[in-house]
């Protein structure tokens, strides 16, 4: 992938998934911060400015997540990070998790027309959400706000069974890229073509916002997932994974 095509990439999901104060760069990395809600909004951040880290470096990013009552948490790249900042952070104690991939599509306007999406206020979306993805993480104050925070285009989007909501999905138009996220599907409902239905409609929805490509963050154990993308015509952009402090 292009240095231009990433960045694009990495400033929509940004933009998409908002951080709920204002962010900060510090040694070349993006210092994002959201009351703790999910590690991407959460995190110092790579790109293609970010410096290699030494032990100063990493204690001054340190101080401004736990300052915040916040665990330190860089998100890194297989783009962006520099070479030895990997291995640097792992001889300081921090964890590899969540391996994930960035998939992105292309030609949205090859996408055939779809049904309407049924689309809720954040409040009841969000409890759709709960509900489908049977979540118990705390922070969903936070959630709220971060879906309240997202400027431009947005389809809060849910698919029911009759009155119950079995399948939920978030689609977001940055700078002509559509992001989907938060997709879940009741897990009695699964492998019944409910996520292919819902992201069928979000892709049409964004194309007529004025979206050409989409894009999605998958983490890489979730097999079935990247299989169902995949077979959306979705491909593999990039890597990224995280490097949190231990507790």
């Amino acid at each position: 992938m292009n240095t231009q095509a990433y960045e694009r990439l990495e400033a929509a999901a940004f933009a998409a998934w908002p951080s709920l104060e204002p962010e900060e760069m510090m040694h070349g990395w993006r210092l994002r911060y959201a009351g703790g809600y999910t590690k991407r909004a959460n995190s110092a951040n790579s790109g293609l400015a970010s410096c290699e880290l030494d032990a100063g470096q990493i204690a001054d990013i340190e101080q401004r997540y736990r300052g915040r009552g916040l665990s330190p948490i860089f998100r890194l790249s297989s783009v962006s990070s520099p070479g030895q900042v990997d291995a640097v952070l792992e001889r300081r104690g921090y964890r590899r998790v969540d391996p994930s991939w960035m998939m992105v599509l292309p030609g949205l306007e090859a996408v055939p027309p779809q049904a309407s999406l049924r689309c809720l206020e954040p409040e009841t979306w969000l409890s759709a959400f709960l509900h489908v993805s049977g979540s118990t993480a705390a922070g969903q104050d936070m959630h709220l706000r971060m879906l309240r925070a997202i400027r431009g285009d947005a389809a809060r989007a849910v698919e029911y069974l009759g009155e119950d909501p079995v399948c939920c999905g978030l689609g977001v138009v940055h700078d002509d890229l559509l992001g989907l996220f938060d997709l879940a599907t009741l897990a009695a409902q699964r492998r019944q073509g409910w996520a292919t239905r819902l992201c069928g409609k979000l892709l049409a929805w964004g194309c007529d916002a004025g979206a050409g490509s989409a894009y999605l963050q998958v983490t890489a154990s979730n097999t079935h997932a990247i299989r169902l993308y995949e077979q959306m015509g979705f491909r593999r952009a990039y890597d990224y994974w995280y490097r949190v402090a231990h507790a």
